[in-house]
């Protein structure tokens, strides 16, 4: 069910994380978006590369898809949903 949900709602759900902690950034608090972007950027370098590779997708596409969706878009694909 977890896996069900995640591939439904988990892209809506990082798009709207992002928004608030970009408007958090721009009122001078922008230490919650840079910890996002740094656990994104951890999880591509551990996990998202190698799913990337393993499903044909180029590193830049991964990596764009790794940031702007952390697991949401790499969970299903090595669950193979």
């Amino acid at each position: 069910m977890f896996l069900k949900l995640t591939k439904q709602l988990g892209k809506p759900i990082c798009v709207a994380l992002y928004a608030v902690f970009a408007a958090l950034a721009a009122k001078k608090k922008p230490l919650p978006l840079l910890i996002l972007l740094a656990l994104h950027s951890f999880e591509y370098v551990t996990k998202g590369r190698r799913i990337a590779a393993d499903h044909g997708l180029s590193a830049a596409e991964g990596a764009a898809q790794c940031l702007a969706f952390g697991f949401t878009w790499w969970l299903p694909l090595e669950k193979g949903l």
